[in-house]
């Protein structure tokens, strides 16, 4: 499919839970938005995830576009991982990135079965603590040579360096409270051993005044990678979460990075 900058498909919203058990046997319901491209056949599909304390919201324009170009796009709530969610069975004191990633590969489970989607082109996208938590569910065996690629803005590799030494309790910030799960999973935690266990290429976009996703940390997650397999944009001026120019930027780069591994069928 020739890429466009413009929409070329109507899209549908409409609510979508995923339900599963846990390892631990929690009963785990996850509520999210699907957004459905109207065109005949499976479709390619995105997985979306938020960043600490975030929403299933936290991706209109990501998904307008993406749908637009004829993308399933799937948005949730992690289980336990924000001040008001909608998924529920896990609680803030319950909440890891390794929870998160029993959330991923069961949404990958989930899309995968629908009948508007094509299971062997999903994708999963995340920004910073999503970020994180979609490399390391990429990096998983279950998931590791299933899904048609891995983008990321601003991911949170240094998440576990930024708890080193803390005390394993219950932790506020930024508006929501950290429990002590949480805090031992991530500083048990390596990211750079771990996410060159996924095969396939990445796309990472990030901006050089990020205080919280250095240059450093993107480089580090670069080389753990390969260079060679790395599809990398630094956005000038951007911060820690796109907007204007930057926003459309990111989106489409992002864009450019799914069309360039969506074998159409």
């Amino acid at each position: 499919m020739e890429r466009t900058e413009k929409n070329i498909f109507m899209t549908e919203k409409k609510e979508h839970t995923v339900r599963y058990t846990d390892t631990l046997g929690r009963e785990i319901t996850l509520y999210g938005e699907l957004c459905v491209p109207e065109r005949e056949g499976r479709s390619p599909a995105v997985i979306l995830c938020h960043g600490f304390n975030g929403h299933y919201t936290d991706f209109p324009t990501e998904c307008a576009r993406w749908g637009g170009a004829g993308y399933v796009c799937f948005t949730f709530d992690f289980c336990g991982a924000q001040s008001g969610g909608k998924s529920a069975g896990r609680t803030a004191e319950e909440y890891t990135p390794l929870t998160m990633v029993e959330d991923v590969k069961a949404v990958f489970r989930d899309m995968a079965a629908l009948p508007t989607v094509d299971p062997a082109r999903i994708f999963l996208f995340g920004g910073s603590q999503g970020g994180l938590v979609v490399s390391l569910a990429a990096a998983d065996e279950e998931l590791r040579d299933r899904i048609a690629g891995l983008a990321m803005y601003f991911p949170a590799f240094s998440i576990p360096e930024n708890w080193h030494g803390a005390r394993s309790r219950h932790t506020p910030l930024m508006g929501y409270a950290i429990g002590g799960a949480y805090i031992r999973s991530v500083q048990e935690l390596d990211p750079y051993a771990l996410i060159p266990a996924y095969p396939g290429d990445v796309c990472i976009v990030a901006g050089d005044r990020d205080p919280l996703v250095t240059g450093k940390t993107v480089e580090r997650g670069v080389r753990a990678y390969g260079a060679e397999r790395v599809a990398l944009t630094i956005l000038p001026g951007a911060g820690h979460g796109f907007v204007g120019e930057a926003l459309k930027t990111a989106v489409e780069r992002v864009l450019v990075f799914f069309e360039a591994h969506t074998d159409e069928t």
